[in-house]
């Protein structure tokens, strides 16, 4: 007979699951290799990030779809077993395989996908009165992964004990181990996993992507969650563009992954108490002021400025999937919940093509800073559309 843990179980260990999978953030910290070791450019690998990315988002909707008939008690191992397999892969990379990589983290990408998207099902919605707050604490487990594992994986990669390959292969086994484990520890009670209890309502996907409310949300979703991962992916070698020593750069994306994580609580909690109205206008607002920060400090060699004003755009990136989790019920129902968010965080894909547009930016540049400039200027659109999502109307269900 299945055991059902207590809701705050089940967030401390979705938490610590979303902690070791969180990892394909960190990979400004994994890249290094590639490009020092194969001659692979910012672009190319700006390109990779953006393939996991999206895989990522897929990982989702099929772990969603599958979690409807299967259970998250085999998508969430399944999904390990990919980030197992992806990372795996990387064992076999060299210089003309370029295509391998792309392979092996769009794998990686799509189990991640898969134990995200199954994991802030089966614990968010234990969490009605507390929805903002349990998914900013999965999220910031999430977040946190580049600081934690980031950090260790950084200074795993740099010893000649160890190197990269050795770090690939214990960083695959930990998802693995991590979703297999984790998974007894948050499967919701039997009513809950076969699917609504009694007569919980919701939206169908079909008709959510009928509803205005639900496009003006994604568009705003896109460029804030694009905005962030297209700085973050390249995150070191922008701080290092700034002044910034190399060790220095290595702490400083940590910092920015544990502001990421803290976005995602306070976010969370701003939007339980507020709603999404003053959430996401903050969010805007915010990244905006930071965007133009960190233009003028990488110019300018402003190195501190600069790790403060990326610290803070970490939080604004940790807000939007945090309070995606939460609208996603809140706007269409908890009926069909696992599928509607895995669309929303369709986002995340389209988003992903932030980080090789910087890329881009930068090799035919030689600079960041006109990237930075872009993104702080798409930023008025977001802006403008938390007026415009307050006034749609509410989807009947």
């Amino acid at each position: 007979m299945q055991k059902t843990f207590s809701r705050v179980t089940a967030l401390v260990a979705g938490t610590a699951v979303m902690l070791v999978n969180g990892v394909i953030y960190a990979w400004s910290i994994y890249s290094m290799p590639f490009g020092e070791g194969f001659g692979w450019t910012s672009a190319q690998l700006g390109m990779c990030f953006t393939v996991m990315l999206a895989c990522f988002c897929l990982g989702g909707v099929v772990g969603g779809a599958l979690a409807s008939r299967l259970g998250v008690g085999f998508t969430v191992p399944a999904g390990g077993a990919l980030g197992f397999l992806g990372y795996g892969l990387c064992m076999f990379l060299q210089a003309d395989r370029l295509w391998l990589l792309y392979t092996a983290f769009a794998v990686a990408g799509l189990g991640v996908g898969m134990v995200y998207n199954g994991v802030i099902s089966a614990v968010v919605p234990r969490f009605p009165d507390k929805k903002g707050l349990a998914s900013g604490v999965l999220l910031m487990g999430f977040g946190a992964s580049t600081l934690v594992v980031g950090t260790l994986a950084g200074h795993m990669i740099a010893s000649p004990a160890l190197g990269w390959h050795l770090t690939y292969i214990l960083t695959g086994t930990a998802m693995l181990i991590s979703a297999a484990v984790g998974r007894f520890f948050i499967l919701p009670p039997r009513t809950e996993a076969a699917g609504p209890a009694g007569d919980a309502g919701g939206v169908t996907p079909g008709g959510m992507l009928k509803a205005p409310r639900f496009w003006c949300f994604f568009i705003l979703a896109f460029i804030c969650t694009g905005f962030g991962s297209g700085l973050i992916a390249h995150a070191s070698y922008i701080f290092i563009e700034g002044g910034v020593s190399a060790r220095t750069a290595t702490v400083a994306v940590g910092l920015v992954s544990v502001m990421n994580g803290l976005g995602r609580i306070v976010f969370g909690w701003i939007h339980d108490r507020c709603g999404f109205r003053v959430s996401l206008l903050l969010d805007a607002l915010l990244y905006i002021a930071c965007g133009a920060l960190s233009a003028v400090a990488v110019g300018g060699g402003a190195g501190w400025l600069l790790i403060g004003a990326m610290m803070l755009i970490g939080a604004c990136y940790g807000a939007v999937p945090t309070i995606s989790a939460s609208l996603a019920q809140d706007f269409f129902g908890p009926a069909h919940y696992g599928q509607n968010l895995s669309i929303i965080n369709l986002n995340i894909l389209f988003a992903s093509f932030a980080s090789t547009l910087a890329g881009s930016i930068q090799t035919a540049s030689g600079s960041y800073a006109g990237a930075i400039w872009l993104f702080t200027g798409l930023g008025l659109i977001p802006l403008a559309l938390v007026f415009v999502l307050a006034g749609t109307k509410e989807v009947k269900y």
